[in-house]
């Protein structure tokens, strides 16, 4: 019965003001851990489920979700959609801290595992409730509850995503691939299989293949008999739309791009709105449900996401998604994680969430987009005078924002444009309600301590394996929350400063380590020229214009090469060796701009005296400034007990710490690669 109470309750809320939640059905209520206790929080539990939505395409609350208009609606004249929930919150509601962190999922997946706290076996949010030990509970003993809501949409039925409706448009859409992305014989592509969207038809007479050698180049024409829609395999039931084939294997190194007329749209648009629509439905309580019958679980609703959730949580600012019914302010705090100053493909017809710019070999994207920065400031061509958060200063519901970054983010997410005038010339302050909490020596994929990679086809050094982000993590939650809710303020932020300690790439003062070359700068990004309907319909003219190149600054670095400006976690204070955001990897995409992914490198100290003066290596080796492990070991705990007294890390982690500062030594210990030769295990 409350299910349908709730039904016509959120249907006549919708058509007099604002879309909300229309159900919700719990379909699982488990322990979580096997109902293990943590402190004095106690147990929690898992729901999970799915969400029912519909919204008013004729209200304010729609008017940026691109089109929408044209969407199927029901008998009451609005759209419906649905997806998956999990929430994982204390048995005991007053026995929590009264605050929710949502996290909006990277391609369906969780990034909290990992950064807030660390299971065994992994979450799948598919089947959450299969977790079986945590090896760092620390999170839990915070009292948060923590949830998950579909928002992308486009994703497998076993994957946790967002069903929406299909809009009958279709227009130009675009696919890039290279060789490796193709057929064994480099002959065929796979469209939907790699993301991208099928043809309108088969024939497409006007569709255009090109070849590139650059992003930014105008491409060679591949002659239209050259290639053709087709299936990509002897299978008859495969869509014929949805591939094509060459006459002729590509060359190796090929790099295409192809424009088309796509086939009818999905509304992707509609998961910014899930995403705060299932907060609002938390928090304000307007819509009875199984999930908010408990008014202490989200006082306080606090969102997070990790790079692509990063992205998709300024694209949700940007486009003033977090104003709420009665325009009220939705999230009080947002953890805005190794975003850079990137949005991302999630509103517009033929969005392509999974694009995340061309550092990644994402082709000339509507990803990394101006406005760039908080506060208004004009584009590189003078024109334009917008900030990020325009739209929620106008409605007064900006949260309390925490950007949090690692060095990838300045080599591959174009970060100095938080920070800059898009000229790169003049510094830009952040909001009033921002920090940015720059994290020295990490790397945007984090790995952990003993997870090195050595060198060889995959990359030229090993990865980077500094995890002082994620350590931080529960200490910066803590902070949001302080702030947020009791007014008591963060720590200030911590940045290089441009024209000081950010700098373009060739001024960074890179040590003359042997063997490492140094790249002369990260991944360009251009202005581009969307055309005259991306702005008003949210609809791309394909091939997009290329504009001027915006300038990109990244972080000088110290006698060591590592990086200066920023936050030195306990692996970057007390460092066994160089930690960089980038890396030599697949060298016939040179050309473009490839040079990192988002792995970094690890260039480990010698371990002795004697082997740096015989590698000519001006680093100080290990010998040299720890002695031991004991040393060692003093000066990791001074760099904790440092961070604990500035905020950045929890107390309770202390010991925890400590351990894998530990772990990380012996680990080190064990490697054996130094500037790219082998060497002898210290035992």
């Amino acid at each position: 019965m409350l299910k349908y109470v709730a039904l016509f309750a959120c249907v006549f809320i919708s058509l007099v003001a604002h879309a909300e939640v229309v159900s919700v059905d719990v379909t699982s209520r488990q322990p979580w851990v096997g109902g293990q206790k943590f402190g004095q929080i106690g147990a929690y539990e898992v729901l999970r489920g799915t969400v029912h939505y519909a919204i008013d395409p004729r209200s304010v609350s729609a008017r940026d979700i691109a089109d929408i208009r044209y969407a199927p609606r029901n008998a009451s004249g609005l759209v419906e959609y649905s997806g998956p929930f999990v929430i994982i919150r204390p048995v005991d509601a007053a026995r929590g801290n009264h605050a929710t962190l949502l996290e909006a999922a990277n391609r369906g997946r969780t990034e909290m595992d990992g950064v807030f706290f660390e299971t065994e076996d992994g979450l799948d949010l598919m089947s959450p409730d299969k977790v079986e030990k945590l090896t760092d509970p620390t999170f839990f003993k915070l009292g948060y509850s923590l949830a998950w809501v579909g928002w992308q949409a486009r994703l497998g039925s076993d994957e946790f995503g967002l069903r929406v409706p299909v809009a009958p448009v279709h227009s130009s859409a675009r696919a890039t691939f290279a060789a490796e992305d193709m057929t064994t014989d480099h002959k065929a592509f796979d469209l939907p299989g790699n993301g991208f969207y099928c043809a309108h038809d088969a024939q497409q007479p006007k569709a255009v293949l090109r070849s590139h050698v650059r992003f930014d180049d105008p491409g060679i024409v591949v002659p239209r008999g050259a290639w053709r829609f087709a299936a990509a395999s002897a299978d008859k039931n495969v869509d014929a739309r949805c591939a094509i084939v060459l006459n002729k294997p590509a060359a190796a190194d090929a790099y295409f791009s192809l424009v088309y007329e796509g086939e009818n749209a999905a509304v992707m648009g509609l998961g910014e709105a899930a995403f705060r629509d299932f907060a609002a439905h938390l928090k304000f309580r307007n819509v009875p449900s199984a999930i908010n019958s408990r008014p202490g679980d989200a006082a306080a609703i606090f969102a997070f996401g990790y790079s692509q959730g990063g992205r998709f949580l300024r694209d949700f600012l940007y486009r003033d998604f977090n104003t709420g019914p009665g325009k009220r302010r939705v999230f009080d705090g947002m953890l805005v994680t190794t975003a850079g100053a990137g949005r991302g493909s999630f509103n517009h017809r033929y969005a392509l969430p999974g694009e995340a710019g061309s550092s990644v070999m994402s082709n000339l994207r509507a990803v990394d987009l101006y406005p760039f920065a908080d506060m208004p400031t004009p584009d590189i061509d003078g024109k334009g005078h917008a900030g990020l958060l325009d739209r929620a200063r106008h409605d007064n519901t900006v949260p309390k924002i925490m950007y949090i970054i690692s060095s990838s983010e300045y080599w591959a997410r174009n970060a100095s444009l938080l920070q800059t005038t898009t000229d790169g010339k003049r510094p830009v302050a952040l909001g009033v309600d921002s920090r940015l909490y720059y994290f020295a020596g990490v790397p945007h994929a984090l790995k952990f301590p003993g997870q090195f990679t050595k060198a060889g086809k995959e990359a030229a050094y090993p990865y980077n394996a500094n995890v002082d982000l994620a350590d931080g993590m529960n200490a910066q939650l803590e902070n949001l929350r302080a702030w947020a809710v009791e007014n008591i303020a963060p720590p200030p932020t911590i940045a290089p400063v441009p024209g000081a300690t950010l700098v373009a790439a060739t001024e960074i003062k890179f040590p003359a380590i042997p063997g490492i070359r140094v790249p002369t700068g990260p991944p360009p990004l251009w202005q581009l020229d969307l055309g005259d309907a991306y702005a008003s319909q949210g609809i791309i003219n394909e091939p997009v214009r290329v504009g001027r190149k915006y300038p990109l600054l990244v972080p000088k670095v110290d006698s060591d090469g590592n990086e200066l400006g920023g936050w030195r976690g306990a692996m970057s204070s007390v460092p066994l060796g160089t930690f960089t955001a980038w890396d030599w990897k697949s060298p016939e995409f040179a050309r473009f701009g490839f040079i990192s992914g988002l792995n970094g490198a690890f260039i480990p100290f010698a371990r002795t005296r004697a082997e740096r003066l015989a590698a000519n290596d001006p680093r100080l080796s290990i010998e040299e400034r720890y002695h031991d492990r004991d040393g060692f070991m003093k000066a990791a705990a001074v760099s904790i007990d440092d961070a604990i007294a500035k905020r950045f890390l929890l107390s309770i982690q202390r010991e925890d710490i400590l351990a894998k500062m530990g772990k990380n030594w012996d680990d080190t210990m064990k490697f054996d690669w130094y500037l790219g030769k082998r060497v002898a295990v210290v035992k």
